[in-house]
């Protein structure tokens, strides 16, 4: 008795429809744009008490990331009328914007690459300019007495960038129940510089970027060959238009 491997196979619809097709598409693209938001604003949260010590460079890859998101999230509404309409001028003006922000998706890769590369370095240079005007300026004594504590370091290098026998209190560990007089000096203050430790947090930060503009890399590259192809539908071939 012969067996009959005669099935009958159905594409599935979200592949044969032009509309399920871009719909699913958009979801993708909306999906990276709340990760550039989300990581965005983190970044920018996390260091804002220490934005005197953050040069443009940081502030240029924040913002550009924050600024792609919200390209993202307005564009996504193109790609909604895009797959209402399934019209080929509406849908291939949304393939321009996913190449456009492909590229926005490179530039943020390439320059967080390089920021968490030499982050240390990056902060050098403000943070010896804010630490000559510690003492004369209330925000810089508060922002480097913060940092200090909470990085429990010293200076920028380290303790020596700072004025023999004239060492903040925040440069040593203060003990529970300790009685003034209590000098600061360098037998018991911190010993380790605070650009390294905050540039460690920076680098990581940048780091993350970096790998969600890697991850939104790869799928823009995808998500563009396929609104590619659906414009190519829209125009060249009869699409099965649902109600």
């Amino acid at each position: 008795m012969g067996l009959n491997f005669n099935y009958d196979f159905k594409v599935p619809k979200v592949l044969k429809s032009v509309r399920y097709s871009l719909a699913a598409v958009n979801g993708v693209f909306l999906l990276t744009g709340l990760l550039f938001l989300i990581v965005g604003i983190t970044a920018l949260i996390t260091f804002n008490e220490y934005d005197a010590l953050l040069t443009k460079r940081f502030f240029r890859v924040t913002g550009l990331v924050v600024a792609t998101a919200v390209i993202i999230l307005l564009g996504s509404g193109l790609g909604v009328y895009s797959a209402i309409s399934q019209q080929f001028y509406f849908v291939a003006g949304y393939v321009a914007l996913l190449l456009v922000t492909l590229i926005f998706e490179i530039s943020i890769m390439i320059a967080a690459f390089s920021l968490s590369s030499d982050a240390t370095a990056e902060l050098q240079v403000p943070m010896l300019q804010t630490l000559q005007q510690y003492g004369h300026r209330v925000e810089i004594n508060q922002m480097w007495d913060d940092l200090q504590r909470g990085f429990q370091c010293c200076g920028v290098q380290d303790l020596t960038n700072w004025i023999p026998n004239m060492l903040p209190v925040s440069c040593c560990f203060i003990d529970y129940g300790t009685i003034s007089p209590f000098e600061c000096n360098s037998l018991n203050a911190y010993q380790v510089g605070c650009a390294s430790l905050l540039g460690e947090k920076l680098s990581y930060h940048a780091y993350v970027i970096a790998v969600c503009a890697v991850v939104a890399t790869c799928l823009q590259v995808l998500l563009s060959l396929m609104g590619g192809y659906l414009a190519y539908r829209s125009k060249f071939e009869e699409v099965e238009l649902e109600s």
